[in-house]
């Protein structure tokens, strides 16, 4: 009779391996987050520090090591299914669109960040100075 090899490991040290491994990666994205880089680089990035523990994560804890495809189905599929999202959306969040802007329509409430247009309305302490 021959022996089977399990999938499981035989001690948890390549779990914990894992974990800190993937706590690295968290921490990574984290301090990348405090960084002044340009929005293109910061992005790609923490992209690709979000596919190397998705890779990690299928291959370690779901014991797909063995199964190539899948874990590569696993790892591409939520970067292509975002992209497309993307292209759906990324009309929406162009500037310059007018059903996109913040508008004050209540004579009681003021921006917290003050006035953003020419027309709005200027802060209770301003309107005090011109007054003098």
């Amino acid at each position: 009779m021959a022996t089977q090899e399990h999938a499981h490991p035989h001690s948890y040290k390549q779990y914990f391996t894992t974990w800190c491994w993937l706590l690295g990666m968290t921490l990574l994205a984290l301090g990348l987050g405090y960084l002044h880089l340009p929005g293109g680089i910061k992005a790609f990035l923490l992209v690709g520090i979000t596919l190397a523990k998705i890779f990690l994560i299928g291959s370690i804890f779901m014991h797909l090591k063995t199964e190539r495809v899948n874990l590569v189905m696993l790892t591409f599929t939520p970067l292509i299914l975002s992209i497309i999202l993307f292209a759906f959306t990324a009309g929406e969040s162009r500037e310059g669109v007018p059903s996109h802007k913040l508008e004050n329509v209540s004579p009681a409430f003021v921006m917290p960040t003050g006035p953003h247009e020419a027309g709005a309305e200027a802060k209770p302490e301003e309107k005090a100075e011109e007054k003098k």
